[in-house]
C-alpha cells in the first residue's frame, strides 16, 4: 500500500495536482449552487451536506476522466511521450485502474447523500464509461480529433446539470421546477470553457507539430486559433445576457469581457507571430475558465447566505 500510494503521488503531482483540481472543483459547484439559489430565490446555506457532495463529485469526474485517459492513451504515450509517469515506468497500470475503481466507488458513495440526484450521478458515470469504451468505435474516435471532441465534451453538460439535480433535491424540487431558460444558457456558458480549454490545448506551430494529432494539424492554426476564440465567445455572451436579464451588477460583465480579452490578446499574438514562443494557448484558457467561474462566484456568491 505504501508503495502503490508513493507512485500515486508521482503521478498526481505530474499529471493532475490535487490541490488545483479541488479549488477547480469547488469553484465550478459553488457557482452553481449560488446562481442556482439566486435564480430560484432560495435562501438556504451554500454550506452544507449537498455542496460537499456537488464539489466532490466534480472533483472525482474530473478524476476519473483523467484515469481514464490515461488508460485509453497508454500506446500513444508510450510513443510520443515516454517521460511520463507511466510510460516511463514510475507508475503502474495497476495504480491507475485500482484508482479508477476507487474514484467510481466513491463518487457513487457521496452521492447516496444525494437524494433523488443519485441518478443523475448515474447518468454522468454511465456517459463516462461509454467514453471509456470509447463507444466501442475507438478507432474511428483515435483517427478523427473533432469526432472525439463531439462525442466526450457532453459529459460536462452532464456533469453540470447533475450539480442543478444535487440542487433541486436540497431544496424537495424536481428538475419541472429549474428555472431553464437560465440554466441551459448557465450550463453552455461553463461547459464552452472545457470545450475551449480542450482546443487550446492542442494547438501549435507548424514547426512543431509532431506525429501528435492537433487541431492546428487538421484545421491549421489559423483554423484553430479562430475556433477557440470563438467557442470563447460563448460565456461573454452569456454572462452580458444574465447581466441584462437578472439586472446584474456591470462588474460581473466587466470581469468576463476582461477575461476575454486576456484570451483574445494571446490567440491574437500567436497569430502574429507563431512560433514556441506564442503557441501555448493552454495556461491563457485555464486563467480564463478561473476568471469566469469567480465572475459566477462575486454575481451570485454576495447574493446568497454561505452560512
Amino acid at each position: 500500500m505504501k508503495a502503490y500510494l508513493g507512485r500515486m503521488h508521482v503521478y498526481f503531482r505530474e499529471m493532475m495536482p490535487i490541490p488545483r483540481h479541488l479549488v477547480l472543483a469547488a469553484l465550478t459547484y459553488l457557482g452553481i449552487a449560488a446562481f442556482a439559489r439566486y435564480v430560484h430565490q432560495e435562501a438556504t446555506p451554500l454550506a452544507s451536506l449537498p455542496t460537499l457532495v456537488g464539489i466532490w463529485s466534480v472533483f472525482s469526474l474530473f478524476l476519473m476522466l483523467r484515469l481514464m485517459d490515461e488508460i485509453k492513451d497508454t500506446d500513444i504515450d508510450r510513443a510520443l511521450f515516454p517521460e511520463r509517469p507511466l510510460p516511463s515506468g514510475r507508475v503502474r497500470l495497476s495504480d491507475i485502474r485500482i484508482s479508477l475503481v476507487a474514484a467510481i466507488g466513491l463518487f457513487l458513495l457521496a452521492n447516496l447523500f444525494a437524494g433523488w440526484a443519485f441518478w443523475s450521478a448515474l447518468i454522468v458515470l454511465g456517459y463516462a464509461l461509454l467514453m471509456f469504451r470509447l463507444f466501442f468505435i475507438p478507432d474511428l474516435l483515435r483517427k478523427s480529433l473533432l469526432l472525439a471532441l463531439v462525442t466526450h465534451t457532453p459529459v460536462i453538460p452532464l456533469m453540470l446539470l447533475h450539480g442543478f439535480a444535487i440542487f433541486a433535491a436540497e431544496q424537495d424540487r424536481s428538475l419541472a421546477d429549474l428555472a431553464w431558460s437560465y440554466v441551459l444558457p448557465y450550463t453552455a456558458m461553463i461547459w464552452s470553457l472545457q470545450v475551449s480549454w480542450e482546443v487550446s490545448r492542442k494547438i501549435r506551430a507548424q514547426d512543431q507539430e509532431t506525429r501528435y494529432v492537433t487541431y492546428s494539424k487538421l484545421l491549421g492554426p489559423v483554423g484553430a486559433t479562430l475556433l477557440a476564440a470563438g467557442v470563447q465567445a460563448i460565456p461573454v455572451g452569456v454572462c452580458l445576457f444574465l447581466s441584462a436579464r437578472l439586472s446584474l451588477s456591470w462588474t460581473y460583465a466587466a470581469i468576463c469581457a476582461a477575461g476575454y480579452a486576456l484570451v483574445l490578446w494571446a490567440n491574437g499574438r500567436f497569430l502574429r507571430r507563431p512560433g514556441a514562443a506564442t503557441s501555448n494557448l493552454r495556461p491563457f484558457a485555464e486563467a480564463y475558465s478561473v476568471i469566469i467561474l469567480c465572475a459566477q462566484i462575486v454575481a451570485f456568491g454576495g447574493r446568497v447566505p454561505w452560512l
